[in-house]
C-alpha cells in the first residue's frame, strides 16, 4: 500500500512537471502528508543531511488514550553528492514521539558511519489509574544504506 502510495504520488508529480497548468492533488493521504508534517529536527553537515518529520494524525482524544490520535515518524537521509543516495524510514506510529537530540553525527563518508540521534515516544501505561502514558526511549543510527533501532532501558 505505501509503495503504490510512493509511485502514484511520483506519477502526480512527475504530471504536474510537464505541464504549465496547476493541478489540485485530491489523494487524501498525501494532501494530508503535505498539509500535516513538522520538521521538528535537521541537521545539514557533510557528509550526510538528516530530517526528522512528524505527521499528526486529525483528531482529538475522547476520554481514553485508546482514542487520541497518533504521530508517524519519518527520518530522511541524504548525502551531499551531485547525485545523492537518499532514504526515507518510517518509525512505528505512536500516540506521541520527540525528538531527545543529536548523540553522534560522524564526519566521516561511508556506509558504515551513521548519524546517531534520540527519541521517545508515548505508549498506553499498563496503570491507567496512575496516569495514561508511559514512556520509551530509542537510540536510532541512521545513513542511506542502514538503520537501527534500539530500545534503552532506564
Amino acid at each position: 500500500m505505501k509503495i503504490l502510495f510512493a509511485i502514484a504520488a511520483a506519477i502526480l508529480l512527475c504530471n504536474v512537471a510537464q505541464s504549465d497548468e496547476m493541478l489540485k492533488i485530491n489523494e487524501v493521504k498525501f494532501v494530508h502528508l503535505l498539509n500535516d508534517l513538522e520538521i521538528i529536527a535537521e541537521i545539514k553537515k557533510p557528509p550526510l543531511a538528516v530530517r526528522v518529520i512528524r505527521q499528526l494524525d486529525h483528531g482529538e482524544c475522547n476520554g481514553v488514550p485508546q482514542s487520541c490520535p497518533m504521530q508517524i515518524m519519518y527520518i530522511a537521509v541524504s548525502t551531499f553528492d551531485e547525485a545523492p543516495d537518499e532514504s526515507v524510514y518510517v518509525l512505528p506510529k505512536a500516540y506521541g514521539w520527540e525528538f531527545l537530540g543529536w548523540k553522534d553525527v560522524p564526519n566521516k563518508e561511508g556506509r558504515d558511519y551513521l548519524v546517531i540521534l534520540k527519541m521517545k515516544r508515548k505508549i498506553i501505561s499498563s496503570t491507567p489509574e496512575k496516569g495514561w502514558w508511559t514512556e520509551k526511549e530509542y537510540e536510532i543510527g541512521i545513513n542511506p544504506w542502514k538503520y537501527f533501532m534500539k530500545e534503552l532501558t532506564k
